[in-house]
């Protein structure tokens, strides 16, 4: 009978702790829920960006990572760029710079309001641009025309080309030439229909441009074609007409 009182109170008092310890951890966990979905999207990261002589690098490609999404900004002619809307948190943001012909750079930045970061990127070997490709947009089969091809490398690098034509012939890696001077080929039609024309470059450091479709419009004028037509249709019907033109070299 003396222990019962002894035992209750010490069950009083455990019921109290876990009522005192109760009340100070939810209120805490709510807490931590309520800042994780009210964050603050006032930060912004801004600087400039440069390449390593100093000159201002335009439309280089800013971003920033965050909680599985970014933020982006391109740099303007001044090399200036500003990303905004960015979480205000305690943690690192990958922050990374980016452009073609240019090494991609990054850093881990803790961003607030108006944090400001410089980016020099350093220059890579670029591939030369596509080739252009200009020459005759009529022609006759068995009649050979000139073709010229132009690229331009973003170094100044010397420039090889590689042309291949419809009927599976090319012309092989040619000599490198100076960047943006035309090269000269020749190629003889052997149909009366769109011919294909392609042709890359690479610079003297090997690297290569895409290829260059090009599409050149064979002449398709009735007299010519009905002409041709019934050449053919008399050559099939009386085999030694051919065998007397060429002899007088008037058939190729």
């Amino acid at each position: 009978m003396v222990k019962t009182p002894v035992v209750l109170y010490k069950i009083l008092v455990i019921g109290i702790i876990i009522l005192f310890v109760g009340t100070v951890i939810t209120p805490t966990i709510a807490s931590d829920t309520d800042t994780s979905t009210t964050l603050d999207y006032n930060g912004s990261l801004l600087g400039y960006v440069n390449d390593t002589s100093g000159n201002p690098i335009e439309e280089a490609l800013i971003r920033v990572y965050f909680h599985g999404t970014y933020e982006e900004d391109y740099s303007d002619s001044m090399g200036f760029y500003r990303v905004t809307n960015i979480p205000i948190c305690y943690c690192l943001k990958n922050a990374t710079c980016s452009k073609e012909c240019y090494k991609t750079e990054w850093v881990l930045l803790s961003i607030a309001e108006n944090t400001t970061y410089d980016f020099v990127l350093s220059s890579v070997n670029c591939p030369p641009e596509v080739p252009q490709i200009a020459g005759p947009i009529h022609g006759k089969p068995g009649e050979e025309y000139e073709f010229y091809f132009r690229t331009y490398d973003p170094e100044g690098d010397n420039v090889s080309y590689y042309i291949e034509w419809e009927d599976g012939t090319s012309t092989g890696w040619t000599l490198y030439i100076q960047s943006g001077a035309p090269i000269q080929t020749s190629h003889t039609w052997n149909k009366i229909d769109d011919y294909y024309v392609r042709c890359k470059a690479k610079d003297i450091h090997g690297a290569e441009s895409n290829w260059s479709p090009h599409i050149i419009t064979i002449s398709k004028n009735e007299s010519f074609n009905f002409n041709f037509k019934l050449l053919e249709r008399l050559l099939n019907r009386f085999p030694l007409l051919e065998v007397f033109l060429r002899a007088m070299n008037l058939l190729r």
